[in-house]
């Protein structure tokens, strides 16, 4: 089976720009000619800014899915990027983040940075679901979520294994996580009907569809869905994510 975790965002994406980075976190390639599901490669993806559907989404996008056209090996995203929701703090997010890694990430696996970020992280959750967001409380969770990205992925690379960076930050649970959750067929009965609803609204057959397969998107990020679902059309000429929370 041919899989390539943390993908470089260059070998994902035929077209990007840098604000891509701030957006679209690359997990996990898989060569589906490995796996006996077509030829070429795809990609899972968590996107920031997805999971509130109270939010207007740019075409191409919803806060439970997204859709990639397929060039070769790699994505292209029709859409600007910008205007995905709250992009345009993420860039400026990214930054910080960006400045903060540099500087700790020599510093050992502990990674300083984190305690350096500024904003809350105890609050009442009852009321942050009713919407009392405290201020900073964003930035904290999108800073600490892409920091938590690249320990994870910086272990990986040195050590072979998949561990949640958590466990390197915060000392948590340090066991080796599962790389992808299922690659045999999408049969979840329950998560099925949401998902054809969504395919209702998109004038998408399921039968038109090839599941690739679905993961944890927590496992590689601190900002990543709790589920992460992979179809390429019939065509192979277009890739849609299907994302799951609890």
């Amino acid at each position: 089976m041919n899989i390539q975790l943390f993908p470089a965002i260059d070998d994902v994406f035929a077209v990007f720009t840098e604000d891509y980075k701030a957006v679209f976190f690359p997990l996990l390639t898989i060569d589906l000619s490995s796996i006996g599901k077509g030829a070429g490669k795809v990609h899972f993806i968590t996107v920031y800014g997805n999971g509130d559907p109270e939010i207007v989404y740019p075409d191409n996008a919803g806060y439970n899915f997204i859709r990639f056209k397929r060039i070769g090996d790699k994505y292209i995203y029709e859409g600007d990027v910008k205007n995905m929701p709250k992009a345009d703090k993420a860039i400026d997010w990214y930054k910080d983040a960006e400045r903060l890694y540099q500087e700790h990430k020599n510093s050992g696996v502990a990674l300083a940075a984190l305690k350096d970020v500024e904003g809350p992280v105890d609050f009442d959750f009852d009321d942050y679901l009713r919407g009392n967001i405290p201020a900073g409380v964003d930035r904290a969770h999108y800073v600490k979520g892409v920091l938590n990205y690249w320990v994870t992925r910086d272990q990986f690379f040195e050590t072979g294994k998949f561990i949640q960076g958590g466990a390197y930050t915060h000392k948590e649970s340090n066991h080796e996580r599962e790389i992808y959750n299922n690659l045999d067929s999408y049969d979840d009965e329950y998560r099925l009907e949401y998902l054809e609803e969504l395919l209702a609204e998109l004038r998408i057959n399921f039968n038109d569809l090839q599941f690739v397969g679905s993961l944890t998107g927590y496992n590689y990020s601190g900002i990543g869905e709790d589920e992460i679902s992979l179809f390429v059309n019939k065509d192979g000429n277009e890739v849609l994510q299907y994302f799951c929370w609890g």
